[in-house]
Parts: C-alpha cells; structure tokens; sequence
C-alpha cells in the first residue's frame, strides 16, 4: 500500500489526470456481450460500509462497467470489497484496494467514482473528482456544509462531469408515475406537500449505549484509520457508537442527521412535482429538539412548515410527528419515511417504501394523454449513471436538483433548533436577516483534510 499522499502531490497528480480525459468510443464494441475495454467504464468505489452492498448488487451485474478500485478507512472493508469483486470477475488482481481516496483519483484508468463514504465526507470528495475529471455518483446527503455545494457546483460544471445525487426514487416506476400525475393536473391545483422520515430513535436498538450513543473514549480499532474517517470534521474522541453503521449518522461532527439522510428522497420527490428542481422554499418557520444525552446532536423531532415562492407550503416532519398530522387521511400508515401531494381535488401519496396510495385508487390506472408532460425515465440509479457517464447526457438527479434539495434540510434544521421563521433567497442562495442561522450552514474543518 502506498504511503498517504499530502495535499500537493494530489493535486498535481488529479490535475495530470483531468488533463487526459478517457476516450470512449460508442462503436468499439467487444465479442458478443461483452463490451471492450475501449467501451468500459472503469470505476473506483469509495467506501466499502453498508451502501456499497447496493452499489455492488447492480454494478456486478454490468458488462460495461467493472470497478477496478476500492477505498474506505476500515483495512477490513476495503480488502474484503476487492476481493469479492476479484472473485466476481474471475481474477486476483483487477480490483485494487485502496487506504486514500485520493490514490483512487490520481489513477488515469479510473473513469468515474462512486462517492459512499461517510456523510461528512460527501461534498469534498465529489469536488475532488470532479476536478481530477471523474465522474460521479454521490450519495445523499449532499453536504454538511452547505458553502461548500457552490464549489461543488462550479467544479462539476466547469469541468464538464456527469453528476448523479444518490436519492434513488426518482429511478423508481410508481414516483415517477405519480409526479406525472401531480404535474398534468390529475389533482387539480397542488396546494400542499407532507414530508416526513424517521428520526434518531427510530434505529436506537443497534446503538451499543442507550438511549444516544456512549461518550466513553475507548481505544480507536487497529481496523480503522479514525483520522481518515472523521476528514475535514473536527477530531474528536472516538467511542463505540461513533464510526458505527447506525450511530455514525447522528453525530453533528459528521453528519446533519436523519433529516437530511432519509428526508433527502420523500424531499427530492417533493421537488420533482412541484417543479421546483432550480430553487428551494423561501420560507421556513417550525420546531424541534436535540437529544441532551450521549453523543448524539442532530434532530429528534421537528415539524416545520416551509412556503415556496408559488404559494405551495411544504410541512418537513420526523415519523413520530407525521403520526397524527397524516392518520387523519390515511390511518394505516407504518412508521418510516413519506411523501403525499395535496391537489384542489384530492391527494396522492407513497407513505413508506413502496406503499403507494391515493384518495383515489382510480388515478393508478390513469393513463397519460399523448400531450401531456411525460418525465425523465430512468430505469435504475447506477445503470442510469453509467449510460451518462458514456453518452455525457445529464442524469435523471443533476448536481442542481442535489444542491437545491439538500439546502431543504439545511433551513429546516435551523428554523427547527432556532425556534425562529427562517427567510431564504434561492437566488443568493442565502439566509436573510439572520446572521446566527446562517453561521449553521457552515462548519469548521481541518486543514490537513482540505481537498477542495
């Protein structure tokens, strides 16, 4: 394994490699179905937890696409992930493993990375693929610091990068068939949007201490390079629920929360249907609490109600809120996330994985007039991404629609910790008239982690 590089040898190296761009070609076809390397996209997958099982599930199964690079701060994971890939494509050494994401972006053979590290982790990591001329799939949350989006931006955009924001519903059948339906007037006039996700309680079973996660510093595993892992956040002592499957996304060192890492997708379909995938509300006024125990400072409840510049309100809620708020229409409902437009005539609503109904059964069958507005087809998220990656066409989720609703969450936080009506300008992109809740959009971070 190589020695970690410092922060000037990776930007030399990236700059090298963004200055020779793959080439693919869409006739260079392989023998029978399988594509030649001339027509494959290389991958490196950047975090080997427990989002990377679903990545890997498609990814194996794509002929034009091999991952031939792994990386995550945990020795354990990044060797096990190489070798079952190895194992997969019938080889010892196609997929390498890697302790540095940054030796991931410095290799000129790998075309496109998969950013599935921890939260905190998101944004810079997709900006410094972007500027080392790789492509990206990122997975939601976008950022923990909301500043950091407008570079991520420009980096995508000034470097020409096909960016896909991990909210994968909008690769799924029946979201996109009722966004159709919202758009085309099946409900008469949109009024209204319901939002609502599990919070910090909902996985508490697997937190080693209860009810929030131990603050007792124990010694870091020899497994894991904690410093790797925590990146730009500040460091701080490590305990047993911290760099956890479950735990890890409720420290507010690395991570803005459940409110963000499940909200993003009822959020993002909330955006799709009300065609507001450039901006965000303007408006933002709730309330919420943070747990006073343990080691666990993201959101345990909120309820904020938000106005977007049309007139449509948007109520963002944790499950437990949304209890009563959405039992008063649809009394079966089970813990978990959701979403559920509200029209002049009626609504229509997926009320967690899958569960979709409407106030009237009737529009599943309701098919489309040949005029009427028909919506991006995305078939699956990865496969999605890689046909993009070749054919450079934008994805079914742009790096804008990621930005614009992940700065939902962002305001939502703070209008839910502040107590206060939080005003925003979607065209400054800032908070108006609030100079303590604008500091919250932004964090602290550690320089010798500034890849940015």
């Amino acid at each position: 394994m190589k020695k970690r590089m410092d922060r000037r040898q990776f930007l030399k190296q990236t700059a090298l490699a963004a200055a020779t761009p793959t080439i693919i070609s869409s006739t260079a076809l392989g023998k029978g179905n399988t594509p030649a390397p001339s027509n494959r996209i290389n991958v490196g997958l950047i975090g080997c937890g427990n989002i990377s099982n679903y990545h890997t599930n498609y990814l194996k199964r794509m002929q034009d696409a091999r991952v031939i690079a792994v990386c995550d701060a945990y020795k354990s994971r990044r060797l096990a992930k190489a070798a079952d890939f190895n194992k997969h494509y019938g080889s010892s050494d196609i997929t390498k493993p890697h302790a540095d994401f940054r030796e991931v972006l410095a290799r000129p053979d790998v075309d496109a990375v998969i950013v599935g590290a921890h939260d905190n982790w998101h944004t810079p990591m997709s900006i410094a693929a972007a500027r080392a001329g790789k492509d990206i799939y990122c997975q939601k949350p976008l950022a923990l610091d909301l500043g950091r989006t407008k570079i991520l931006r420009k980096a995508v955009n000034d470097n020409k990068r096909v960016f896909q924001f991990g909210t994968q519903y909008r690769s799924w059948a029946r979201y996109r068939q009722m966004v159709e339906l919202v758009r085309n007037g099946y409900l008469g006039a949109l009024k209204h949007i319901d939002v609502w996700c599990r919070n910090v309680k909902f996985d508490a079973a697997h937190y080693h201490v209860k009810p929030y996660g131990s603050t007792v510093e124990v010694p870091v595993p020899d497994d894991l390079d904690f410093d790797a892992w925590q990146g730009p956040a500040p460091m701080v002592p490590y305990t047993v629920d911290r760099a956890t499957k479950w735990g890890g996304y409720h420290c507010r060192e690395t991570s803005l929360g459940f409110v963000a890492g499940c909200g993003i997708h009822p959020l993002g379909i909330a955006q799709w249907g009300n065609k507001a995938d450039n901006t965000s509300p303007i408006r933002y006024k709730g309330a919420g609490s943070v747990p006073t125990e343990g080691i666990f400072r993201t959101l345990e409840t909120w309820d904020v109600m938000c106005e977007y510049e049309n007139g449509v309100t948007l109520r963002v809620m944790d499950y437990e809120t949304a209890r009563d708020v959405v039992k008063k229409y649809y009394p079966k409902l089970r813990d978990g996330d959701g979403v559920v437009f509200h029209g002049t005539e009626g609504w229509i609503g997926d009320f967690f994985f899958g569960s979709f109904y409407s106030s009237n059964q009737k529009l599943w069958k309701q098919e489309l007039k040949p005029d009427e507005e028909r919506l991006y087809v995305s078939s699956e998220h990865n496969r999605n991404f890689i046909d993009c990656v070749k054919s450079r066409a934008e994805t079914v989720c742009p790096v804008e629609m990621g930005i614009r609703c992940d700065t939902i969450a962002h305001l939502v936080n703070a209008a839910a910790q502040t107590g206060r009506t939080i005003k925003w300008d979607p065209k400054a992109e800032q908070i108006v008239g609030d100079a303590e809740a604008a500091k919250m959009l932004t964090r602290p971070y550690r320089k010798k982690w500034k890849v940015w």
